[in-house]
């Protein structure tokens, strides 16, 4: 079936497909965009879930097969939230069917499935829009215009922290902590939203070394890594990544060091700072509001779909970030570092 062509139109009808926990997030940014986009469809295996989701939004309703998704003509898009292990099948039948999609990180377990994935979405000529909220984040593509502008200087390094206590109705969902489903633990799960951000302002990663543990056995595969990097343009990074982190401490998420000043997102304010030496003004707050990552991520779907505006996540991205974790995984179990044109899925 061809892709229907929504460019130019007003307004996007979306079919949400898994309705677990993210999927309110998602609900919630459609909504603070109703002449925009239109959640039409709830659809769940279970329709209980399926069900709570469609009271959200007037008008939804609750189905429990994708096919009655896939075979709606009034539907113009799909976004993905099921498990990860169900993405690939999820968007190829989707895009098969014509229909534009956005899906939740990450893209998927194999960098074959991103493959498949892509390559569906590109013979039907629908959007393929990989839905990795952080950084579409207003703070972080300044970050990146403010690195590729110089105005740190020449890059020296890039230092992550994304540590938390993972709880709540997130634990309940057993899928989510078996590794052999999922295809990874911590790393995969929420440390990636970090390797998005350091991607997207740092540039290209060539290779990378990782060391993991588990503290929390109620968990599956690992809840702590700690990663090294070196990027393609020879400056360094460091990540560290945990489930199993009993506070929240109020630093940076991201540190970016230039040889002529400093970058810092997040900390209490949630804002882009720029720090820099020898000057009677040594901290600018370049960007200070606190905007909803998901409302910055659905806002550029559908700029990619109603607009037509340049895809800022296609599937590509999803699959360099999933690339750097695999990369990562392999050098925690070879204790070797390891470069990412090295890694495949036939290891």
């Amino acid at each position: 079936m061809p892709a229907r062509n929504v460019s130019g139109m007003k307004k996007l009808n979306i079919a949400l497909v898994g309705c677990g926990h993210i999927s309110i997030e998602h609900i919630q940014a459609y909504l603070k965009v109703p002449e925009r986009a239109s959640v039409r469809v709830c659809c769940d295996i279970d329709l209980a879930k399926a069900t709570q989701r469609a009271a959200m939004v007037e008008g939804a309703r609750a189905v429990v097969e994708l096919d009655q998704v896939l075979n709606d003509p009034t539907i113009d898009a799909v976004d993905i939230c099921t498990p990860h292990h169900l993405h690939s099948d999820t968007v190829i039948a989707a895009a098969n069917s014509g229909k534009h999609i956005i899906c939740q990180k990450p893209l998927a377990k194999t960098l074959s499935e991103c493959d498949a994935m892509i390559s569906a979405a590109e013979r039907a000529g629908t959007v393929l829009y990989y839905g990795e909220m952080n950084q579409m984040l207003p703070s972080v593509t300044k970050a990146a215009e403010m690195v590729a502008e110089n105005r740190i200087g020449k890059l020296v390094g890039v230092q992550g922290t994304f540590a938390f206590w993972q709880g709540g109705d997130i634990l309940s969902t057993a899928w989510r902590y078996d590794p052999e489903v999922t295809g990874g633990g911590q790393l995969l799960d929420s440390g990636i939203h970090c390797i998005a951000m350091m991607l997207k302002i740092a540039g290209p990663i060539e290779s990378v070394s990782c060391l993991t543990t588990r503290f929390r056995q109620e968990l599956g595969g690992e809840d702590t890594s700690s990663l090294t990097f070196r990027f393609k343009a020879g400056h360094l990074g460091t990540l560290f990544a945990s489930q199993a982190a009993g506070t929240w401490v109020p630093q940076p998420n991201l540190t970016i060091w230039g040889s002529e000043g400093a970058l810092t997102l997040g900390g209490p304010l949630g804002a882009l700072v720029l720090h820099r030496p020898d000057h009677k003004d040594r901290q600018e707050v370049v960007i200070a509001d606190r905007t909803n990552a998901f409302d910055s991520m659905i806002g550029g779907f559908l700029d990619a779909t109603l607009d037509g505006a340049t895809n800022a996540s296609p599937g590509e991205v999803g699959r360099e970030n999933l690339q750097v974790v695999l990369a990562a995984y392999k050098s925690a179990k070879t204790g070797k570092v390891v470069r990412l044109d090295q890694t495949d899925d036939t290891e």
